[in-house]
């Protein structure tokens, strides 16, 4: 299953911000996303592909607000506490779904009415969705260490555990 990839891909996401203030999250002193707004945002990816459309739960209230969309300022329109706890939230609902006794059908497809245009005609996949998001998270993990790199606030870990799912 793809799951273990998506997992990985929290993982480095949550390093990629382990030391950093609450303060630090939510600054934007180059201009670019804060990285607040960047956990929300692919969180809110989860959310709506995995929670909405795939267990036909109500997107969280917090993470489904247009800010965090795809071509949102990239301010946090939330505190960092708040937006954390409603990450944690959104990977537990999906992770229930995931792991459920009865693995979901990676070949399951839902109605897709988001921005990608192809996936309106085809539908979306579970198995797209889930090495999408994925990819998507490892995308914007590497955006924040360079960042943080540029702002003087490198990652520091010795452990060699990054993308280990990849190995």
């Amino acid at each position: 299953m793809l799951a273990p990839l998506l997992y990985q891909a929290w993982s480095d996401l949550d390093r990629a911000i382990v030391g950093l203030s609450d303060a630090q999250m939510i600054e934007r002193p180059d201009g670019p996303s804060a990285f607040a707004w960047t956990v929300a945002h692919v969180s809110q990816q989860v959310d709506s592909w995995l929670n909405a459309r795939f267990q036909h739960m109500a997107p969280g209230p917090i993470l489904s607000h247009r800010a965090y969309y795809s071509g949102g300022i990239g301010d946090a329109a939330h505190h960092w506490p708040a937006i954390r706890r409603a990450v944690d939230d959104v990977r537990s609902r999906a992770t229930h779904f995931l792991e459920s006794p009865i693995s979901p059908d990676l070949d399951a497809r839902v109605a897709y009415t988001g921005g990608i245009a192809y996936l309106r005609m085809t539908g979306l996949s579970l198995c797209h969705a889930l090495m999408h998001i994925a990819a998507h998270h490892f995308l914007h993990v590497g955006e924040i260490i360079t960042l943080r790199t540029m702002r003087g606030l490198p990652v520091e870990s010795n452990d060699r555990t990054w993308g280990q799912t990849f190995a």
